[in-house]
């Protein structure tokens, strides 16, 4: 399917971009509506995690104007399998069909072996990105599998930016940051924009065909 008139008239009204030029907006879901408090241990963490991938975000949770203006002018809306990115989606573009994969699902975020040690949950993620740098700097993150799957990503954006002049995606910090860098090698250039990483935060890339 090729692009419409309709999609590359829009994001050029809205970015200025040339219809030529693709753009990809990579966005962090909103805040989950699980809540935790108190001190955990590993086990503890791991549960945290799967209650954390069961449920959606806040009912109070509203989208940001600017980005919900964006969004609207994209050709195709993304969104990974989490019940907090779907939800997220819709709640960017109400009444919009989201095309769902799980290939921009998180990563395994998995905590370190701290055995009988128990942590409030903000130590727990430091501990899993002191992990996670640990891992990077020895060249084995993400995993073969998780690697794979970004690459797999990478492949599915760019042959969806033939077809559409803006693709808007809803996905995840830390899967983000890896999907990041593979755009920038692929010829994807970032905007010049900060790079939170806070919840509805977006990461803008630009190509051209």
């Amino acid at each position: 399917m090729r692009a419409s008139v309709r999609d590359s008239a829009s994001v050029s009204a809205v970015d200025g971009s040339a219809p030529s030029e693709r753009r990809l907006v990579l966005i962090r879901h909103g805040r989950s509506s699980h809540a935790h408090s108190g001190w955990i241990d590993v086990g503890g963490f791991r549960r945290w995690r799967e209650a954390y991938e069961a449920v959606g975000i806040r009912d109070d949770e509203r989208a940001p104007s600017e980005l919900a203006g964006l969004a609207a002018a994209a050709g195709i809306a993304l969104s990974s399998d989490a019940r907090r990115a779907v939800a997220s989606a819709h709640l960017l573009l109400p009444g919009r069909e989201i095309v769902v994969s799980p290939l921009l699902r998180e990563l395994d975020l998995e905590p370190p072996p701290l055995a009988g040690v128990r942590l409030p949950l903000a130590a727990w993620a430091i501990a899993v990105g002191a992990r996670v740098l640990g891992s990077t700097l020895r060249g084995n993150y993400p995993p073969p599998a998780e690697a794979a799957r970004v690459e797999r990503a990478l492949e599915w954006l760019d042959g969806l930016a033939a077809e559409h002049a803006l693709i808007v995606a809803v996905t995840h910090a830390s899967f983000r940051r890896q999907l990041a860098q593979r755009l920038s090698r692929a010829g994807w250039r970032a905007e010049p924009r900060s790079r939170s990483v806070q919840h509805w935060s977006a990461w803008a890339f630009r190509r051209r065909l």
